[in-house]
């Protein structure tokens, strides 16, 4: 290379999160899907329903879904799923073995409308 070129770097705001949440697995796909409202608990919360569902993965998926307010609490349909929550985000880690589709539950317990409650994206990685 004789000629120096400079590198360009583009963002293109447009594209959904899930478009790069498989750039690290070597085959595969997963998605997640959030459904809205599963159960009211008065004008202090509820629970939220999403699903996941993949295709072509063989081994331990670690998936991350955020939401636009904080999870007070996760589950699955799937007792052999390790959940945990922090902030606005929930963690699965399981094996692609699990129940699938894999039912989630996301439980706001802090005073906030369950009807507003959004997934703001999701990222996987495959072990």
């Amino acid at each position: 290379m004789k000629m120096y070129k400079k590198p360009i770097v583009t963002v293109d705001a447009g594209l959904a999160e899930g478009v790069y949440a498989a750039s690290g697995a070597s085959k595969g796909t997963l998605n997640v899907t959030y459904h809205g409202v599963w159960d009211r608990w008065g004008t202090n919360g509820g629970k939220g329903l999403a699903m996941a569902d993949w295709s072509g993965i063989d081994g331990t998926i670690t998936l991350n879904v955020t939401f636009n307010d904080t999870v007070d609490q996760a589950e699955t349909d799937d007792a052999s799923v390790q959940t945990s929550w922090s902030g606005k985000t929930a963690t699965f880690t399981f094996a692609s073995t699990a129940s699938n589709p894999l039912t989630i539950g996301i439980h706001l317990n802090h005073g906030t409308s369950i009807d507003d409650l959004k997934m703001t994206g999701f990222t996987y990685s495959v072990n």
